[in-house]
């Protein structure tokens, strides 16, 4: 009886999930669409704090769908999606006709090793089971999650292979690697800005970098600045490296995590299945 009672509970669940998202898809004038781990929450900080200054919203609070835009109507609703179908990979193939669409693209290898930190010390059960991953992926050591092909670097090139294919129907879409989001943060950002039909003066692009440095970011998660719950320690030793959903944010720093025989393995993946298109594989 207590199984049944919790099988039902989880269903339910997944269905108010399912519905919230589906609203979500459905309202947004901006889809931006990243594998987990990719720097979106990075991205959403530069966002949300940038119309802060110019609008004035909340200081504390992150973009999420239309909660800016019921507060200042020139702020679009944006929704932060791990994928461009809905429900995932078999469900209806955003975007509608309004809609923008910003692809936020990661070198898969990085992604891979964040992903695995991110899956051993803070996805829940109720994420994994959203994410169709099995429980003992927590177990897996880091070299066998980056080459399984459910989990690691061959996971990441199959969305990107696909949004690939996808943006030949997308006309209003555009993307953005986070390398160089990285190299030209302050010109990546105003580019994504004309994007979305805004102009903001320099002065607030910088301060919004700024902000959304690595270093004032992690200080402002390990003091709870953010009224979101997007930003904030998960459970276990505090002393753990991936406890934190700021982590490290580093260009290539996969390589340190591997072998050199594993690291070739790695980029083989890399050069031989992913698109040349996102310019990985050189």
């Amino acid at each position: 009886m207590i199984a049944l009672v919790r099988r039902f509970e989880a269903w339910r669940q997944r269905r108010r999930f399912l519905a919230k998202r589906a609203a979500m898809f459905k309202g947004a004038d901006v889809l931006l669409v990243s594998h987990t781990k990719s720097g979106r929450t990075w991205l959403r900080v530069m966002l949300s704090h940038l119309w802060h200054l110019a609008y004035g919203v909340p200081v504390n609070e992150l973009v999420r769908g239309d909660n800016f835009k019921r507060l200042v109507p020139a702020i679009p609703a944006v929704h932060f999606a791990r994928d461009t179908r809905f429900p995932p990979e078999t469900g209806t193939l955003y975007p509608r006709a309004r809609q923008k669409v910003i692809f936020l693209i990661r070198d898969p290898r990085d992604v891979a090793v964040s992903f695995w930190y991110h899956i051993r010390y803070r996805a829940s059960d109720a994420e994994l089971a959203r994410k169709q991953i099995p429980s003992d992926a927590k177990t897996l050591d880091l070299f066998r999650f980056a080459v399984d092909p459910h989990l690691g670097v061959p996971r990441v090139i199959g969305f990107y292979n696909r949004w690939r294919r996808e943006l030949a129907s997308m006309p209003n879409a555009t993307f953005v690697r986070y390398e160089d989001l990285r190299a030209d943060t302050v010109g990546e950002l105003a580019r994504l800005l004309r994007f979305l039909g805004q102009d903001h003066p320099k002065a607030y692009l910088e301060a919004a970098v700024r902000f959304a440095s690595f270093e004032n970011m992690r200080a402002k998660e390990r003091a709870g600045f953010f009224a979101s719950g997007r930003l904030g320690a998960a459970g276990g030793d505090p002393g753990e490296e991936g406890r934190f959903k700021v982590r490290e944010g580093s260009l290539g720093g996969w390589r340190q995590k591997f072998t050199a025989e594993e690291a070739a393995e790695l980029d083989r993946l890399v050069c031989e299945t992913l698109d040349p298109f996102w310019g990985y594989g050189r």
